[in-house]
């Protein structure tokens, strides 16, 4: 998911995904990896990166309550729709655990 925040929510932002990135690793074995990045050339625009061992692994995460607390001041500070994309692995699966 690629989304940009208003430039007086960034901070916000980084706030609310950088506390979500820890709940999920503590809470969520069955996802791999849920990374937040920050473009180096705009400030102001993120993806997120998420791996998950499942389809009912990824379907349980956004129903998580700390993810859903965080959901709504999150998009608070978005400037637009988020571009939400998914992806299958090609060939064998690069992390261990994950269906190929």
């Amino acid at each position: 998911m690629h989304v940009r925040t208003k430039p007086d929510k960034t901070q916000r932002f980084i706030e609310l995904t950088t506390q979500l990135q820890k709940d999920v690793r503590a809470n969520e074995p069955d996802t791999l990896l849920f990374q937040v990045l920050q473009s180096q050339d705009d400030a102001n625009a993120f993806v997120f990166t998420e791996f998950f061992t499942t389809m009912q692994a990824k379907e349980e995460h956004a129903l998580r309550p700390y993810h859903v607390a965080m959901s709504a001041d999150g998009y608070a500070c978005l400037d637009g729709d988020p571009d939400i994309r998914c992806f299958d692995h090609l060939g064998e699966a690069a992390i261990t655990g994950v269906p190929a």
